[in-house]
């Protein structure tokens, strides 16, 4: 490139950046200027300006201010109106509280009125009452206690034989709905109860060969007598029956041991203290052995072959125990089986049931060693103690009535046990007990002024009561046997039942001479 071009170029370019130069030089005049203008605006303009500016503030304040007055004007009318709503509801309530104050002293008055008219009505009828007593008995010449006394009889009298109608029309009721089913039940269980259990008797009398073995049981100066006694805690006598000895003790178990063991000691025929105390303690070994192979048995037949050790052992000496001459095991079985059919025939728990009719004796074994406690009740301490089960315990303690049956196997065990108990051939009694029933049951009847005779028969399961036909109406005879009844229930332990028979007659006799 040639100089004179480099210098035009040069030229060119610096031409162009002088007029951009300028150019903006002047437009940044310019607003300057304007500014400048603006900003020198004359005082009037100014004044003017800001007075159109201050109006127009004015006027919306002014706008605004007679908005909110109107507002508030109209809220206030609002509660005005609201306070005369309020003020009328508030009259009329004040109208109707005062009406009904009125209404209720009106009624006050009225009520005390009728009260003070009763109140003198009272007195007026107790006044009458008091003169028609008076008149009464002056007429009737008696006092009011002897009159109210007489009524009553007069009334027994008169009701003597509604009261022998309703006895037994009763009975006839009660008979005819209960005794048809009963009767098969009952039957039914019976025919089931049949037990293989052979009941041994134990033994409280031994037979000796000679009275000289009783010098061999005293020993010298008393020594094995009284060993013996220490050992087993039976009382041996040697001097009541001739070429017999006996053993006396409550507890069965203990005379069982002394009976086997005294056996065994006449049997060997060396006897002395040491070879006393040697036996007795052998035989107590066995019967102890026996006794739980007992229990375990008894509580497997039952169906509970898990029972506590404790009640296992009490179960085994069932078979020393006898009620009546009937064993503790043989009723104890047929208890179970009784209990279990009539459990199932009247949908009842029979596993319940089965348990209780197997514990509800179990305080027999043990009743000589609690004073003053029924076995039934010893029987419920024992469940309580160790198989924690309040129902159970109830079901088997309350088998005799004096304590409340709460479920419907408790009632169920109390029946399967008067069932076996009552059987044909389950029980006897000894002679002396015998004898103390019958004439309690004879006592009873004859306490009656109206009976003449009453006399026990078979074996104390009835009682015939004699009348006497000149003291006594046929209704009598009626009521009377309810009344013996009751007292035999209330007073009497029997097993089974008893049959009271009331008779009364009246014979005319003539003579023909």
């Amino acid at each position: 490139m040639t100089v004179p071009t480099l210098i035009s170029l040069l030229i060119g370019v610096s031409g162009i950046g002088i007029s951009f130069y300028l150019v903006q030089t002047n437009k940044k005049l310019k607003a300057k200027v304007k500014v400048q203008k603006e900003t020198h605006l004359s005082e009037e303009d100014a004044i003017a300006k800001a007075s159109d500016k201050a109006r127009n503030i004015l006027l919306k304040s002014k706008n605004e201010a007679l908005e909110e007055k109107s507002k508030a004007e109209k809220k206030i009318k609002d509660l005005y109106d609201e306070i005369d709503e309020r003020e009328k509801r508030i009259d009329l309530r004040e109208q109707k509280i005062s009406q009904r104050e009125s209404a209720v002293d009106t009624e006050h008055d009225e009520l005390e009125r009728q009260r003070r008219s009763i109140e003198q009505a009272k007195k007026d009828v107790k006044g009458l009452r008091s003169k028609l007593t008076t008149s009464l008995e002056k007429i009737a010449e008696m006092d009011k206690e002897t009159a109210q006394k007489k009524l009553l009889t007069e009334v027994e009298e008169e009701l003597k034989e509604d009261i022998a109608k309703k006895v037994k029309s009763s009975e006839i009721e009660a008979q005819q709905t209960a005794e048809e089913k009963s009767r098969w039940i009952l039957v039914d269980a019976m025919q089931k109860s049949a037990t293989d259990y052979v009941a041994e008797t134990t033994t409280t009398t031994i037979d000796i060969e000679s009275e000289e073995l009783k010098g061999k049981i005293i020993g010298k100066e008393g020594r094995n007598i009284r060993t013996f006694e220490k050992l087993t805690g039976v009382d041996i006598i040697v001097d009541e029956s001739p070429e017999a000895v006996t053993l006396s003790c409550f507890d069965p178990v203990r005379r069982e041991v002394a009976s086997i063991a005294l056996q065994k000691l006449l049997k060997d025929g060396r006897v002395h203290p040491g070879t006393v105390e040697e036996t007795i303690m052998k035989v107590k070994r066995d019967i102890a052995r026996e006794i739980k192979k007992t229990g375990e048995k008894l509580a497997y037949d039952a169906g509970f072959p898990t029972m506590p050790v404790e009640i296992i052992r009490l179960l085994g000496r069932f078979k020393y125990r006898y009620s009546y001459g009937q064993n503790l095991i043989k009723h104890t079985l047929e208890v179970i089986k009784l209990g279990t059919e009539l459990a199932i025939e009247l949908n009842a728990d029979v596993n319940l049931v089965k348990k209780a009719c197997l514990l509800h004796d179990i305080g027999k074994v043990i009743v000589h060693e609690v004073e003053g406690k029924p076995h039934h009740m010893i029987s419920g301490e024992i469940i309580r103690k160790y198989l924690r089960d309040e129902k159970l315990a109830n079901a088997a303690e309350a088998h005799h009535g004096d304590i409340e049956a709460k479920s419907i196997e408790a009632i169920i065990v109390a029946i399967a046990d008067a069932i076996s108990g009552a059987r044909p051939g389950a029980r006897r009694d000894n002679y002396e007990e015998y004898v103390k029933r019958i004439r309690a049951l004879e006592d009873i009847a004859n306490k009656h002024k109206e009976v003449k005779e009453a006399y026990a028969i078979h074996a104390g399961r009835e009682i015939r009561v004699i009348l006497k036909p000149e003291d006594s109406d046929d209704n009598d005879a009626e009521v009377l046997a309810h009344k013996i009844s009751k007292e035999i229930e209330k007073t009497q332990q029997y097993p089974g039942t008893v049959r009271v028979t009331v008779i009364r007659e009246f014979r005319v006799q003539g003579n023909a001479g």
